[in-house]
């Protein structure tokens, strides 16, 4: 009896050791995901492996796999560290992967575990795959279970291997073929993978399937990556193999990173080296320089110089056509509510509000606090003979203009 128990207690062990091991073989945690602009066939891959000390305090994803070594599950814990693109991301908190006979089922979670849309407004695609291991076909689904498009009218993609290229199209739900995206108009694609599997080459190319320009001008972009799997640059060419400048005026980028691997921007340049004005936000100007705080000093003061001086101009230039202004009101019962009032009126009112000239005083004290300001957003307190005031500014194209306003009267006065 002895013997059994002691068999049974080292069975135990032995159990617990081995499901332990299989555990730590079936999850692996990334810091990226391989990035991609070029299509849903291309394999998920997580770059930059951590450890899990490593995550305690840093974007990371969590991929858990089946014992036949295929994804099951993708927790996303990457905090927006990086602008999302419709290819290259989930937009969504779990993804779960399910395998049947040549099929692949992708469905999507938030935070509580109920389902939800993905990046591309989808709730579930569904891969068909050849014997071979070919995915040739791509569909989206509702949360009813029924076809639907994406947010780039896509409901279906179809693949085929044609010499050493993917070729793939894409079909609404009328049977109708689609661009690439709505954005850059390549119809029927060719894919070229390296030999590490990443998507090296993107051609544009006509109905017999021969490399040809687009609208634009570009028949391929090349990506680059290094020998960890990350996205470092990538390129745009004509049929000829000659490197032109896209429809956004640059012809390569060269991607920038931080220490952990996690993405900052690109620096662009264009057909002759010449680099272009950096997307990133460039940290001597956070907060705002000190000739943007003049901007938004003079843009806040604006508002009520116009209303003073019955400038419309004045006040078209300060406000921002989408404006937001709001005070609460008090009825004589005591009800509160909020009043808005349109960017219409605020153009109106500079024209006619003080025609009389007895609204202000005939030496008016307005007064511009900047509270806050990073890159392109500013807070703002105004005083004023008449009004307390809370302004959000932002700067769009160059300009700075007056987003929110919330006020109430000057009862000090």
């Amino acid at each position: 009896m002895r013997l059994i128990k002691k068999s049974l207690v080292l069975l135990s062990l032995t159990m617990l050791v081995i499901s332990n091991s299989v555990m730590a073989q079936t999850t692996k945690i990334f810091g990226n995901i391989r990035y991609n602009h070029v299509s849903p066939h291309v394999e998920i891959k997580g770059v930059n492996p951590l450890n899990k000390d490593e995550t305690k305090n840093r974007p990371h994803f969590i991929f858990s796999y089946n014992n036949n070594h295929q994804l099951s599950k993708i927790i996303n814990k990457s905090f927006n560290i990086k602008k999302k693109h419709h290819l290259a991301s989930f937009g969504v908190f779990k993804v779960v992967f399910t395998y049947e006979k040549n099929k692949e089922t992708r469905v999507f979670f938030d935070t509580k575990d109920q389902p939800m849309a993905n990046i591309k407004g989808v709730f579930k695609e569904i891969y068909q795959i050849n014997n071979d291991g070919f995915k040739h076909q791509l569909n989206f689904y509702d949360k009813n279970n029924e076809p639907m498009e994406s947010r780039w009218n896509i409901s279906e993609y179809r693949w085929q291997q044609h010499n050493d290229l993917v070729i793939e199209n894409r079909f609404n739900l009328k049977a109708d073929k689609q661009a690439l995206s709505p954005y850059f108009p390549f119809n029927t694609t060719g894919i070229k993978y390296d030999q590490s599997g990443n998507p090296h080459k993107h051609f544009n190319l006509n109905d017999q399937l021969q490399v040809v320009n687009n609208e634009a001008g570009i028949a391929y972009y090349q990506d680059q990556y290094d020998k960890d799997g990350i996205h470092t640059k990538y390129s745009y060419f004509n049929q000829n193999d000659k490197i032109v400048n896209n429809e956004w005026g640059f012809a390569y980028a060269i991607n920038n990173y931080d220490q952990l691997g996690n993405y900052i921007d690109a620096d662009r340049y264009d057909i002759d080296g010449n680099k272009q004005q950096s997307s990133r936000l460039v940290k001597n100007n956070l907060p705002a320089s000190d000739i943007d705080k003049k901007e938004i000093t003079r843009i806040s003061l604006g508002y009520l110089v116009a209303l003073q001086q019955l400038s419309p101009e004045l006040m078209k230039e300060v406000m921002h056509t989408e404006l937001s202004k709001h005070f609460i009101s008090t009825s004589s019962d005591g009800t509160q509510k909020i009043r808005p009032t349109t960017y219409k009126q605020m153009i109106d009112f500079a024209e006619t509000w003080n025609k009389d000239g007895t609204r202000f005083p005939p030496n008016p004290s307005n007064k511009a606090v900047i509270l806050d300001s990073y890159n392109n957003m500013a807070s703002v307190k105004l005083i004023s003979d008449n009004w307390y005031e809370y302004l959000h500014l932002l700067k769009i194209n160059g300009q700075w203009k007056i987003k929110n306003l919330i006020w109430d009267y000057n009862k000090q006065n």
